[in-house]
């Protein structure tokens, strides 16, 4: 009978949970770069969009905030060639990596008034490349570059053995008014390879607006 008795209870915990869970959507920018001691690597601006949902753990100020995104984690590299190529020349490079992402977060909610409340979080996520756009231009230094090209461009889907799985942490702070919110956060990458261009942890800030349901 006892038994029964804590059954059901912990169907009704886990009912009320559920009854007690919101949605939210995110977008915004990003600006990402990858970590390496071969190349310098610069931050390039992208997008993101994407939603949550937060799930209360039990009657605490915690919630558990899972979530899918999809979003442009690429970087930056403006260098110069070393002689060993057989041309100097300068170059720029812009790489877009399209990711899925899955952020599994845990807020804890502090209420500042009726209207206002903040919710710092960490966690981590799991990502995975879905496309990719590498773009190089290049500028020659004392040579006939008619017999060189000025500007690559190369594309990166999916199935391509240049993609991998992505996993790291995350730390942010969220800013809630009434349905609005906005949120600062920034993901590091682990070293299992971020992008198809490189094997190096990735750095990503995100910038959110969001409603909340």
């Amino acid at each position: 009978m006892k038994k029964t008795i804590v059954l059901f209870a912990l169907i009704f915990v886990s009912i009320a949970a559920i009854a007690q869970t919101s949605y939210g959507v995110r977008g915004g920018m990003t600006l990402s770069s990858y970590n390496s001691a071969q190349f310098f690597y610069k931050f390039k601006p992208g997008v993101h969009i994407g939603g949550v949902a937060d799930i209360p753990l039990g009657s605490s100020k915690f919630s558990f905030v899972p979530g899918v995104y999809f979003a442009d984690k690429g970087t930056k590299i403006d260098a110069y060639a070393e002689p060993s190529h057989g041309y100097n020349y300068y170059y720029k490079v812009n790489i877009s990596s399209y990711q899925l992402q899955i952020p599994l977060l845990f807020t804890y909610n502090i209420s500042i008034n009726d209207k206002i409340k903040l919710k710092p979080q960490i966690g981590g996520f799991l990502s995975y490349g879905i496309f990719g756009i590498y773009n190089e231009k290049r500028d020659y230094e004392g040579t006939d570059s008619s017999n060189y090209p000025n500007e690559m461009t190369s594309y990166h889907y999916f199935y391509d053995h240049h993609f991998f799985l992505d996993y790291g942490g995350n730390i942010g702070l969220s800013i809630f008014y009434n349905k609005y919110s906005f949120t600062l956060s920034c993901d590091v990458g682990s070293l299992s390879g971020s992008s198809f261009y490189s094997n190096y942890p990735d750095i990503c800030m995100f910038f959110s607006l969001g409603y909340n349901f």
